[in-house]
């Protein structure tokens, strides 16, 4: 640990900065030099160490004691550090605490640091030299509190670093408990929500991610043929577009939304199509987010929808749902999810939604993307109704034909959530966690109006609550410039034949390759097997230490191949629950401190290559099974073109 004297310390800060990321660079730099040194103070003891205190408002404290390496080593010594995969830090303890850690640790363990003081955290740039912290690649500065640092949390969970904090091994630092406690234990609540929440986006499974494959590239023909939502771009500035959920509310206010028709948008998601349409509501754009087969039986078969209505949804819905609808239509790709990249980069534009995880999160981007505002959501209740209803009473999921989605909603267990009048109602957590994403998404749209004009249901963060019959008084003077469906129809008829066949045909091409790339991920994953086979049988000979060794270096070998799996985004997307999971078998072993753990540690290993090897067989089988089709689909386009 090397520290600046009184005459080093801009010098040691100026080192310091240089070597952190552009977002941690911008924020210290914004820190008034003179408001620093009001609220920290130096002194050193006379074994030369920094002695820290803090100021604030009407009170000073210290952060460090007389005795700062002395209280580190004693505070680490209380934590289980070794074998951790990752340790979420809270707290640097000015520094001291923090080399501790490094100094305590496995090289392979990750160090997440929430330094939640802005001020300290810079102090300690001028005090102590970071630089063999930093070097290892082993630490993640997440500074401030839980909004100024949460898009670089983002950032750490789609990195393969975050593989290692399935397990993580939380510490507490002494300043963290003893002087900023509340601050600390938000941002922990905080991280761990997330954390729920970014394994709910995982996905389910491997059949789900490829489900969601089929139904793009069954869907090609579609997305060939039809526009790219970039046409719709700004398209309905300060137009107010209001958002038709299905929760049990709708009934109470439905009959109001024939007023909002030709003066304001309406955006239906998937379900409430059925009561709107019931009730003879005709909305602008019909919108669905899910890829099951259940979404074309419940809202398609059998239903005739006019065609002066657009159908907005994700290119990964069933097959049967785009030609079963007669009006506008236009295949959406996904923002940031590689498969719809994949797609997008060939046959797209590169315009895309983030889209969520619900479908009313996609019917929000949707109406920002159009610029719409003000948005206003009806019937997002995200709650149970009067004798536990999940939806209108219109809804499919009343008929026999609903009885699975009905079921489903039963089994979850029952937490409660104030709702917009105050009271705690009956919620789940699956719900729970789309009103948390849906939060999310109306903070990133601060510059928007956004009103909840559901008459019951959960309190929505970042929404005011109005009487829809308001809403539409207030906003709904004026009659919208155009329609959506003619928008689309008009810019269909402009694509480009020609730019839509060279697309093609360079997916096609990109295919092939990756049903090559596949089928050598699946041959490295058999040789994976039979090595670690070999390792377990030798790990459980008598002599097994002479063996050490090469299980050592068999054990690394396999942890550096992982890499491998995951350093094309396409390889990450359908490897990514299977890494997942095995990491959090791996992390919680621990320490491989004994033969049983050894053993162990090679059984895990070989289930990862099994089911890793399950996956990229199914891939590259599918993806040379698609080929042909999709040369099927770029014939039909040379034979419009001419």
């Amino acid at each position: 640990m090397l520290i600046a004297k009184k005459n080093e310390i801009k010098e040691m800060f100026q080192k310091n900065l240089q070597l952190l990321t552009p977002w941690l660079k911008e924020s210290v730099l914004q820190i008034d030099e003179i408001e620093l040194w009001e609220k920290v103070k130096i002194s050193y003891n006379d074994e030369g160490y920094p002695v820290c205190r803090y100021c604030e408002e009407n009170r000073s404290f210290q952060i460090t004691s007389v005795q700062p390496v002395q209280e580190a080593k004693k505070w680490c010594e209380s934590i289980s550090i070794q074998g951790a995969g990752s340790i979420f830090m809270y707290g640097s303890g000015f520094g001291y605490s923090l080399f501790e850690v490094f100094a305590q640790k496995r090289p392979h363990t990750l160090v997440v640091l929430f330094e939640q003081n802005i001020f300290l955290f810079t102090a300690m740039l001028y005090y102590f030299d970071l630089e063999p912290i930093i070097k290892t690649q082993k630490i993640t500065f997440l500074i401030g509190d839980m909004e100024y640092f949460a898009k670089a949390f983002d950032s750490l969970f789609f990195s393969i670093i975050f593989a290692n904090c399935t397990f993580p091994v939380v510490a507490f630092t002494p300043i963290a408990q003893r002087n900023f406690k509340v601050q600390y234990m938000k941002i922990h609540q905080y991280i761990f929500s997330q954390l729920g929440l970014f394994i709910f986006y995982i996905g389910n499974d491997h059949l789900d991610n490829l489900i969601g494959l089929h139904n793009l590239l069954a869907n090609m023909r579609e997305i060939v043929q039809n526009p790219y939502i970039s046409c719709l771009k700004d398209k309905y500035k300060n137009v107010p577009a209001f958002i038709i959920a299905n929760g049990p509310s709708l009934d109470k206010n439905i009959h109001h939304l024939n007023e909002i028709q030709d003066k304001g948008l309406i955006i239906c998601t998937e379900s409430a199509i059925v009561p709107l349409m019931k009730n003879h509501i005709k909305p602008d754009v019909l919108t669905i987010i899910e890829r099951t087969k259940y979404t074309y039986t419940y809202h398609f078969e059998g239903i005739e929808y006019p065609e002066d209505m657009a159908l907005l949804c994700l290119g990964l819905v069933d097959k049967n749902v785009f030609p079963s609808f007669p009006g506008a239509k236009i295949p959406i790709f996904r923002n940031v999810e590689a498969i719809n990249q994949w797609i997008n980069k060939y046959i797209g534009d590169g315009s895309a939604i983030d889209a969520g995880a619900n479908v009313s999160h996609l019917a929000f981007e949707l109406a920002a993307y159009m610029g719409a505002n003000p948005i206003v959501f009806v019937g997002q209740d995200y709650a149970y109704g009067p004798e536990g209803a999940t939806h209108s009473k219109d809804a499919v999921y009343s008929e026999e034909k609903g009885k699975r989605a009905r079921d489903i909603l039963k089994s979850k267990p029952i937490v409660y959530v104030e709702s917009n009048e105050g009271a705690m109602i009956p919620s789940n957590q699956l719900w729970l966690d789309f009103k948390q994403g849906l939060e999310r998404k109306i903070a990133a749209h601060s510059d928007k109006i956004i009103i909840n004009a559901t008459e019951g249901g959960v309190k929505i963060k970042g929404t005011k609550c109005e009487q829809l019959v308001h809403v539409i008084e207030k906003y709904c003077a004026e009659t919208i410039p155009y329609h959506i469906y003619g928008l689309i129809t008009d810019n269909k008829n402009k694509i480009s034949i020609m730019e839509r066949k060279m697309g093609l045909t360079k997916f096609i091409k990109s295919v092939e390759e990756y049903a090559g790339l596949f089928r050598n991920l699946s041959r490295e994953t058999a040789k994976g097997k039979l090595v670690c086979q070999e390792m377990i049988h030798l790990s459980k000979e008598k002599d097994s230490i002479k063996y050490r060794n090469i299980l050592e270096e068999t054990y690394q070998k396999n942890i550096n191949i992982y890499q491998t799996f995951i350093e094309d985004e396409l390889y990450r997307c359908f490897s990514q629950q299977v890494i997942f999971v095995y990491y959090y078998l791996m992390n919680r072993l621990g320490l491989i401190d004994t033969s049983q753990k050894i053993t162990k540690i090679f059984e895990i290993q070989h289930g990862f290559f099994h089911h890793l090897n399950i996956v990229y067989q199914s891939l590259s089988i599918y993806l040379e099974d698609a080929i042909e089709p999709l040369r099927r689909i770029l014939n039909e386009l040379e034979i419009k073109e001419e």
